[in-house]
């Protein structure tokens, strides 16, 4: 699923480990955020390798991201599971129709 979507694995495993496993939802999205790191740092590592990154753009991407790690995960523990839940089904369905209308 990495190769060909990107992070798309840890997309996948959310709704696997809610439904299946009966976890939460802020710990079924930890934990895929959690199996999105090794492959992430591959991925990079690879497109880096054939010159793939623009690095003048994902640092400060990525020092953003990183800054607001902490915000993220208090936001996900003060909402109730079922607005959690909905957020998350709502954030796939937009990048699908995004995907879908190549916005």
């Amino acid at each position: 699923m990495g190769g060909a979507f990107g992070v798309g694995g840890a997309v996948v495993a959310t709704p696997v480990l809610t439904s299946l496993f009966g976890t939460s939802q802020v710990v079924a999205q930890g934990l895929s955020l959690a199996l999105a790191l090794p492959s992430t740092g591959v991925t990079l590592a690879t497109y880096a390798v054939h010159h793939q990154v623009h690095w003048a753009i994902g640092i400060p991407l990525a020092v953003g991201g990183l800054m607001s790690i902490s915000w993220g995960v208090r936001i996900a523990h003060a909402l109730p599971e079922r607005l959690l839940r909905g957020l998350f089904c709502g954030f796939l369905v937009c990048c699908a129709v995004m995907l879908a209308f190549k916005v």
